[in-house]
């Protein structure tokens, strides 16, 4: 405002423009944002180096301090060594003579297939395999029990043998 014989007479401004503003704006906040990319920055470089020492690990990982220690949730228990349960495997493919086929229990022949099925008996961590190495073409079988404790294999799991290889139907697993 410019006074003029007493009178007050406003000045007129002219508009600006949306580029004016905006760089108006950006001018006020280049600083502080500078600022703060740099201390981000040198926020990060302080950790990494932190995390570079054993010490500053255990301050700074949870995970490092949680290490070796017990955990405080709920574990299911371990099946025990006397958990039995009877596996049966059909045979799918092809529908022909088996009996030359056998169901092992690591690695022992436990079982051939009689009436196009096998059943044998399994414990917790047994490894069960369907050999066909004495037979040419691809096989497949059919895993199926009806113990609930059994929480691998499922039942109605397929496994599948090609040109002599053993079908490995896999680790047993009980649940308690």
């Amino acid at each position: 405002m410019k006074r003029i014989w007493g009178w007050y007479k406003l000045e007129q401004r002219r508009q600006q423009t949306y580029e004016e503003r905006f760089l108006r704006a950006y001018e006020r906040l280049e600083k502080p944002l500078f600022r703060l990319i740099l201390i981000g920055f040198a926020l990060i470089l302080i950790g990494q180096l932190a995390l570079s020492t054993p010490q500053g690990r255990q301050f700074l990982s949870a995970t490092d301090r949680m290490e070796g220690q017990r955990s405080a949730g709920v574990m299911p228990a371990a099946a025990t060594e006397k958990s039995n349960a009877k596996l049966t495997i059909r045979a799918i493919e092809p529908k022909g003579s088996l009996a030359k086929v056998w169901v092992e229990v690591n690695g022992v022949p436990a079982g051939n297939f009689h009436n196009a099925e096998a059943t044998v008996s399994v414990k917790q961590g047994d490894v069960v395999t369907v050999d066909t190495s004495e037979l040419p073409g691809v096989y497949r079988f059919e895993v199926d029990h009806d113990n609930p404790e059994i929480s691998y294999p499922v039942p109605g799991m397929l496994v599948e043998a090609m040109e002599g290889q053993l079908a490995e139907v896999g680790p047993v697993h009980f649940m308690k």
